[in-house]
C-alpha cells in the first residue's frame, strides 16, 4: 500500500470515529522548519551534517531556533546534578549572549537549547520562556533521548531531543493532555492507531528509498569492476596461505555477483508505492546488503593481489590492511587518558595495555621496513597483524575486567552489567574490508572502539540505576538569580 494510501484509509477511519476533534487536530499540526541550527559542540561528539539532516523535517508549532550544546564535565558532574545547567549558562554568558534575554535572566524568546554532557551522564532541555513547557513534558523529551545516549549515539540523541520538543512547545490546546482529554478516549485511541500506521509506512519508504539508492550504487560498482576482479583473483598466488584463503572468497564473490542480478531485478520489479511493506523493506535491504559487501570483496581481491605479489600498488594495499590495528593501537592512548575515570587509569592492566601498544606502533613501522626490504613474506606480515589484534583483544579482556571490580561497587549486579554490556560489544561483528576479515570471516577482536560502546553502554546503566532513587530532572543554577526554564537528567 503507497503511503497516499495509507494517510487516505487511516483519514477516513479517523473521521469516522473522531470526527471535528481529528480535523482540528491535524489543523493545529507542527508546521515551521527551525529558523536556525546552532551547533556548540565543545565535547566533539555530534557530527554537524548528521544533525542537519536529521533535523531537516522536523516541524515546529512556532518558529524556532535551535541549539545544540555539549559539554565534557569531568568527574565532578557524575555527583553534581546541577553541573550542565550551569555549563550551559556560563556558555551562555561567555560565547552565546544571543542566548539570553535582554536583563540576562533567562533565555531568550523563541530558543529551545538541547544539551548533554558525555563524562556527567547528563541531559538537559532548556527554553525561552514563550517555548516553555512543563516539568514533566522536560523529563518525557530528556527520556526520550536516553536510549541513543546510553549506546554512544550522541548526534542520534540530539535528533530525537529535537523532535520531541518540536511537538510539545507552543502546542495548542487540542494537542495537549487537557485537549486529548476533551476529544475523548476513543477519539485518541482512534488517532494514535492511525498516526501510527502512517508514521510505520513513512519510515518503511524512507528506509527501503535508501536501501534502493544504495544497493543501486554499490550494483553499479561491482558490474564495472567484474571483468578486473577477475583478472585480480587470477593473479593471486594459490601457494600463499591467504591467497588460497582469497580464491575461496572470490568463489563466494562468483556465485554473489549472480545472487546480486537477481536479487537486483527483484528490488526493480518493486513499485516505489509499496516500499511502505515489510516485505519491500526486506528485500531491498538484502539487496543493499549484498551489493555493499561485493563492492567491498572485490577491492579486498585486488588488494590481496596487490599485496601478496609485491606489485607497483603493494604499498598502499599494505596500508589499508594495517590502518585499522593502527588505530585501535592509536586509540589506548586517548582511551586510558581521558575517556576512562581517573581511579582506574593507573591499573596494572592499564599499565600492560600501554605497554604494549606503544611497542606494536614501533613494531608496525619496523614491519613495513622489513616488507620493502623483503626480509618478512607477505604472509608472515598479515600473520603478525592478526597476532597483534589478537594480543590487543585479550589485554583489552583484562581491562574490562579490572575495570569492573573497580567501577561496580556492587559485586553482583553492576559488576555484571558491566561485564554483559562489555561481552556484546566483544562478540560483534564490525565488517572491515581487509585481508584478515576476510580470509577468516568468522574472526573476531575486541578494539578500542568496542571497549568505549561498552563501556559507554555499561556505565551508563550502572550510573542510571545509582540515580533512579533520585527521581525525576534536576532544574535551578547554582546561585545568582537567573531564571532561565530547563532541566537536566542523568542518562
Amino acid at each position: 500500500m503507497s503511503i497516499r494510501q495509507r494517510v487516505l484509509v487511516g483519514g477516513v477511519a479517523t473521521l469516522g470515529v473522531v470526527g471535528a476533534s481529528v480535523g482540528w487536530f491535524l489543523a493545529e499540526a507542527p508546521q515551521h522548519r527551525a529558523s536556525e541550527i546552532q551547533l556548540e559542540d565543545t565535547a566533539g561528539i555530534i557530527s554537524e551534517p548528521d544533525l542537519a539532516a536529521g533535523v531537516a523535517d522536523v516541524r515546529f508549532h512556532e518558529p524556532t531556533t535551535v541549539a545544540v550544546f555539549t559539554h565534557r564535565g569531568g568527574e565532578e558532574a557524575l555527583t553534581d546534578d546541577l553541573a550542565l545547567n550551569d555549563a550551559v549558562l556560563e556558555h551562555a554568558r561567555e560565547n552565546r549572549t544571543d542566548w539570553l534575554s535582554e536583563d540576562e535572566q533567562r533565555w531568550a524568546d523563541g530558543l529551545y537549547i538541547w544539551a548533554v554532557d558525555p563524562e556527567g551522564r547528563l541531559v538537559g532541555t532548556y527554553f525561552g520562556d514563550d517555548r516553555a513547557v512543563g516539568d514533566d513534558a522536560q523529563l518525557a523529551i530528556q527520556d526520550a533521548t536516553k536510549e541513543d545516549l546510553g549506546s554512544g549515539r550522541w548526534t542520534d540523541g540530539a535528533v530525537v531531543g529535537v523532535e520531541e520538543a518540536a511537538g510539545r512547545m507552543n502546542a495548542p490546546f487540542i494537542r495537549t493532555a487537557g485537549g486529548a482529554a476533551v476529544a475523548g478516549v476513543a477519539s485518541l485511541a482512534t488517532l494514535a492507531g492511525a498516526g501510527t500506521w502512517l508514521g510505520v509506512g513513512v519510515h518503511r519508504a524512507r528506509k527501503s528509498r535508501r536501501s534502493r539508492a544504495a544497493g543501486d550504487t554499490a550494483m553499479a560498482n561491482v558490474v564495472r569492476d567484474q571483468e578486473v576482479t577477475e583478472l585480480h583473483a587470477r593473479l593471486i598466488p594459490e601457494d600463499s596461505r591467504y591467497g588460497g584463503l582469497m580464491l575461496r572468497r572470490y568463489d563466494d564473490y562468483s556465485r554473489g555477483v549472480r545472487e546480486l542480478t537477481e536479487l537486483g531485478n527483484s528490488a526493480r520489479g518493486i513499485p516505489e508505492k509499496h516500499y511502505d511493506t515489510p516485505e519491500a523493506v526486506e528485500r531491498l535491504a538484502a539487496y543493499e546488503e549484498r551489493a555493499t559487501s561485493l563492492d567491498q570483496l572485490d577491492d579486498v581481491i585486488a588488494d590481496t593481489a596487490a599485496f601478496l605479489n609485491r606489485d607497483r600498488a603493494w604499498v598502499d594495499a599494505w596500508h589499508r590492511q594495517v590502518a585499522p590495528v593502527r588505530t585501535d593501537l592509536e586509540g589506548v592512548e586517548d582511551l586510558l587518558g581521558t575517556e576512562l575515570p581517573e581511579e582506574v587509569r593507573g591499573l596494572p592492566e592499564a599499565d600492560r595495555l600501554r605497554t604494549f601498544a606503544s611497542d606494536e606502533l614501533a613494531g608496525l613501522d619496523r614491519l613495513r621496513g622489513e616488507l620493502e626490504h623483503r626480509r618478512v613474506s607477505p604472509d608472515d606480515a598479515l600473520d603478525h597483524l592478526r597476532a597483534t589484534r589478537d594480543a590487543l583483544s585479550e589485554r583489552l579482556d583484562d581491562l574490562a575486567g579490572a575495570v569492573a571490580r573497580t567501577f561496580g561497587e556492587d559485586e553482583d549486579d553492576e559488576r555484571k552489567t558491566l561485564d554483559e554490556a562489555w561481552r556484546t560489544e566483544r562478540g560483534r561483528r564490525r565488517p572491515e574490508p581487509t585481508i584478515l576479515a576476510t580470509a577468516y570471516p568468522t574472526w573476531s577482536w575486541f578494539g578500542t572502539h568496542s571497549f568505549l560502546s561498552g563501556w559507554s553502554a555499561g556505565k551508563g546503566e550502572v550510573e542510571q540505576s545509582r540515580s533512579a532513587a533520585t527521581g525525576g530532572a534536576s532544574s535551578g543554577y547554582s546561585g545568582g538569580s537567573f531564571s532561565g526554564a530547563g532541566s537536566s537528567s542523568r542518562f
